[in-house]
């Protein structure tokens, strides 16, 4: 069974047991065109390697769609004691994740950034 989350601005995600599959929202020409470039974003920046991304398993080179793992979602808990200065702001980079609760889940028993296409 596939869920559809419709919440994004600009993207819909398919979630399958396993993988989340991101496409660009069709609702307007400029809101595909941004879907397209936060795909494009997030797949530069699945290989930098940073352990705090939602790694990209594949993304097409247009901005088409991008495949990650599914992470399990943040309860609001975890949310608020998440500290989220501390998870961006690293010493040769900054995370590009938004404070928000959907921006993050919970891969491999910790907290990743898993909408980093802004």
């Amino acid at each position: 069974m596939i869920g559809i989350n419709r919440k994004g601005a600009t993207r819909i995600v398919f979630l399958t047991k396993k993988h989340a599959i991101k496409v660009p929202r069709v609702d307007s020409w400029k809101t595909f065109l941004t879907g397209l470039l936060a795909n494009l974003q997030e797949r530069t920046f699945s290989t930098t390697g940073w352990e705090e991304l939602c790694p990209v398993i594949f993304a097409d080179p247009l901005g088409i769609f991008v495949i990650m793992p599914k992470a399990d979602p943040l309860d609001s808990r975890t949310f608020r004691c998440l500290d989220y200065d501390n998870f961006v702001n690293k010493i040769d980079y900054v995370v590009p994740v938004e404070n928000k609760i959907d921006s993050f889940g919970f891969l491999d028993n910790k907290v990743v950034a898993v909408d980093y296409g802004s």
